[in-house]
């Protein structure tokens, strides 16, 4: 689909983010979830928020590597970051988020992926509400340097205090199956604990170092 890219550019550095909304149509989401057979067991691991997680899903769907390579992402994060994003170490990640009674289950908690500017694109997969934990992000755009961390490790991590802190300034970005968040992940953001339903997405990470 037809995308503005200085529009897009320009949401991320004010805000930190932007959705494209319907950037996939439902039948090439439906062709990803149909990969999500073909991953071996042993590639599957849990992480902090008891999510599943999938680290390197290009090497089984041909969609999801398509998504990694996708020219439009690549050249808004060339924008946002000033030099070349495909240059990097890049990597797409099945993410699979589902509500068990009983089970506190999230993307983890607030932090940041790296204190300088980094680029992410994430596309849901299925529909995401309130209830399906839904990313998060502090905007007008909070960083590392602008909060007290719990650690100044690389990957940053905050207390949920800063929910009471920022609360007026929390974005819940809720979506459809197709629509597309691309986000500098040097800003404070979360994957929120989910309610109810399942979330699944894939998340292009571009790394620096």
């Amino acid at each position: 689909m037809e995308t503005n890219l200085e529009n897009i550019v320009s949401g991320i550095k004010n805000d930190g983010y932007f959705i494209i909304k319907n950037y996939y149509s439902i039948e090439q989401c439906n062709d990803i979830l149909n990969d999500i057979q073909n991953i071996p067991h042993h590639q599957k691991y849990k992480a902090e928020g008891k999510d599943i997680r999938i680290h390197t899903f290009e090497q089984f769907s041909s969609g999801a590597k398509k998504f990694l390579n996708d020219e439009t992402l690549l050249s808004i994060g060339n924008n946002v970051l000033g030099h070349k994003v495909d240059n990097i170490k890049k990597r797409c990640q099945l993410g699979l988020l589902k509500y068990q009674h009983g089970e506190e289950c999230s993307g983890g908690g607030w932090h940041v992926d790296n204190h300088n500017p980094q680029f992410k694109a994430l596309l849901y997969l299925t529909n995401v509400n309130l209830n399906n934990g839904p990313f998060a992000i502090i905007s007008p755009p909070l960083t590392s340097k602008d909060y007290n961390a719990i650690s100044l490790e690389k990957n940053t991590r905050f207390s949920d205090k800063i929910e009471e802190d920022y609360k007026n300034n929390i974005h819940y970005l809720t979506g459809n199956m197709g629509d597309v968040i691309v986000v500098n992940t040097q800003n404070i953001h979360r994957g929120t604990i989910i309610k109810e339903g399942e979330r699944i997405s894939l998340t292009n990470y571009y790394y620096d170092n």
